[in-house]
């Protein structure tokens, strides 16, 4: 009999690369400066390593519990009704992200692509794309995020590149911000950007190696956060404080202004928004896939192609609740605080009880 299929280090660390490089791409830019001016670059950094601390989490704990997520070995280390009470609320969260992320995906278009065309239909073509995607194992869900990672880095390292060349370094400083640079809400507008990295939880379990699982971890995150920065570097310089500040998309707007061979390649914005449609799926592909997990795990279902088929109308319902697309900033702005200290306090306290109570034990390949 063949030996299961497992995820190298290297697939892991491109899953949670391709995951925590999301929606947010167009508007990140603009919601920095908002909040931290020119110290922008400063607090992505800072919110990386507040990013890399719940990852260290997870990721420690998934090495703790071999073979076991988060939403099994809780009920291990505090009980299994206090768990089942958690992993219900990661369950909404997921679904609640997922359904935000498609709406998000569908105020984009509505707005840029096709402006005639019903949010809905937008909506529902994303989320039946992803639904029917979720029904895979965890190995070929991998392999989805595998084969579009060079679709969504390549082109986007080129347009970034290309775009340095119009950098003005006075508009990058100072380097630290001003007096008016909002320090928490900087730092946590940018750790939000990589709460998709929870992915790792369920895949450690079916790795080669789960004792590189913090590596590939690593790797994946380093790789989001390098891109995150490189862009807020190019369109801070290019744009300022200021004007970036009331740009809607301020990253579509740079793929808008630059060219390359004088003026021989162009419209690079076209090729920006395919990338971003790219980009798009695989973060909601993730966040669909952990919420139909976490639904399978907590009412004992062994099928997770009729959870992600159950789950499809409700996130249709929660998507299309806000009216417009300032209330979906502000659900959006909520849910991703939330979930930051939901996916960094819970880890937190499954760390400290399993080393108080020594639960669980380190036996890694």
């Amino acid at each position: 009999m063949n030996r299961k299929q497992k995820i190298s280090t290297i697939q892991t660390a491109l899953v949670v690369a391709s995951t925590t490089f999301g929606v947010g791409v167009l508007s990140f830019p603009r919601v920095m400066a908002q909040t931290a001016g020119s110290g922008a670059p400063l607090m992505t950094v800072l919110g990386l390593v507040l990013a890399l601390f719940g990852l260290w989490l997870v990721t420690t704990l998934g090495q703790r519990f071999r073979g076991q997520t988060i939403f099994d070995y809780g009920q291990a280390l505090i009980g299994r009704w206090p768990a089942s009470a958690v992993n219900l609320i990661l369950f909404i969260f997921f679904t609640v992200s997922a359904a935000l992320s498609s709406r998000q995906f569908g105020d984009v278009l509505s707005i840029v692509v096709f402006r005639r065309t019903p949010i809905e239909v937008s909506i529902i073509l994303i989320l039946l794309t992803t639904a029917f995607s979720c029904r895979r194992d965890i190995v070929k869900f991998s392999y989805i995020h595998i084969f579009y990672f060079p679709f969504i880095f390549v082109p986007y390292l080129v347009i970034m590149l290309v775009s340095l060349q119009k950098i003005d370094v006075l508009n990058l400083l100072p380097l630290t911000g001003n007096n008016s640079m909002k320090f928490i809400p900087g730092i946590t507008e940018s750790a939000s950007l990589f709460l998709g990295s929870f992915i790792i939880t369920i895949l450690i379990p079916h790795m080669q190696k789960p004792k590189s699982a913090m590596k590939s971890s690593l790797f994946g995150i380093i790789i989001s956060g390098g891109a995150y920065l490189v862009m807020i570097f190019s369109v801070l310089g290019i744009y300022g404080v200021e004007e970036t500040k009331v740009l809607l998309y301020p990253t579509l707007e740079l793929s808008r202004s630059i060219s390359l061979g004088g003026g021989v390649l162009e419209r690079f914005d076209a090729l920006f928004i395919v990338i971003w449609f790219i980009t798009v799926y695989t973060t909601l592909y993730s966040s669909y896939y952990l919420a139909s997990y976490a639904f399978s795990r907590l009412f004992r279902f062994t099928d997770q192609r009729l959870t992600s088929s159950f789950l499809l109308p409700f996130m249709l319902a929660i998507a299309l609740l806000p009216l417009n697309v300032f209330q979906t900033r502000s659900i959006v702005h909520h849910t991703e605080f939330t979930g930051l200290l939901l996916l960094t306090s819970y880890p937190l306290l499954l760390k400290l009880i399993s080393l108080f109570r020594r639960k669980g034990g380190i036996h890694l390949e």
